[in-house]
């Protein structure tokens, strides 16, 4: 969460800066956890309850009052410090700093596991028209659905990886009613995928295609496009997907 000034509106109040409640639970978390304090001994040193506590740490709003007391007991010499523009920002630099440090820890973990792939970002797809434009501009197909969703979602993934390859068969469709027929196909096609509880994803890498066999050694330019079918609680961002391409 990321603080930002409000805007003064004439004859309205306007509620001053404080630290967002979930980063203040984490925050207290942290704090209490790291001092080796158990909730009933931060709600003594700051003279709240011992249920206040549990509700700062769930996230809860929490009044100015109970803000001074909790940075009293929590050790802050400044009674006012969760309500500090300056500190809130350094707060969210930090929190930023560890997401950034952790994300980065994790891809080189994956890029241990999986030295031969690289990742590539993933978008929803939401209708038949982004499915269509991935066919007219991709020269190859990667196509790849979880084991858990269900049968008929793979049967319906399925169906739908076996048109958009026939779609890129048939190059580039000059009828502008073909292309909305292809499309509103498409569209139905995802709509049944969702209505089985999956969601696709689609991606496309740009890269050079060549083979040590070949008598021109010149790299031929090639996109790739990949589909990947999960179960719709199942977001992703990215997908891991082959370094190397080549072509015999």
């Amino acid at each position: 969460t990321t603080y930002q000034s409000p805007r003064p509106n004439r004859g309205q109040p306007v509620e001053a800066p404080h630290l967002d409640p979930k980063l203040l639970a984490f925050w207290t978390r942290c704090i209490r956890e790291t001092a080796h304090w158990s909730q009933e001994a931060l709600a003594a040193s700051s003279g709240l309850d011992v249920r206040t506590i549990q509700r700062i740490e769930a996230g809860k709003p929490a009044s100015v009052t109970t803000r001074r007391a909790l940075a009293r007991g929590l050790g802050y010499e400044d009674p006012n410090v969760f309500d500090d523009p300056d500190f809130i920002q350094k707060v969210n630099e930090l929190l930023e700093g560890t997401r950034k440090a952790a994300e980065n820890a994790q891809q080189k973990e994956i890029e241990k596991q999986f030295p031969d792939h690289i990742p590539v970002r993933v978008s929803v797809v939401t209708n038949g028209q982004q499915l269509g434009a991935l066919a007219d501009r991709s020269n190859g197909y990667l196509f790849n659905m979880d084991d858990d969703i269900s049968e008929e979602a793979k049967e319906q993934a399925a169906a739908i990886f076996d048109y958009v390859r026939d779609l890129g068969d048939l190059g580039e469709v000059d009828s502008f009613s073909d292309k909305l027929g292809f499309h509103r196909e498409l569209g139905t096609m995802i709509t049944g995928l969702n209505d089985f509880g999956a969601t696709i994803y689609m991606a496309t890498r740009s890269t050079k295609l060549m083979n040590d066999s070949w008598v021109d050694k010149t790299p031929l330019p090639f996109t790739i496009a990949y589909l990947t079918v999960v179960k719709s609680e199942k977001e992703i961002q990215e997908m891991m997907v082959p370094r190397r391409v080549s072509w015999s």
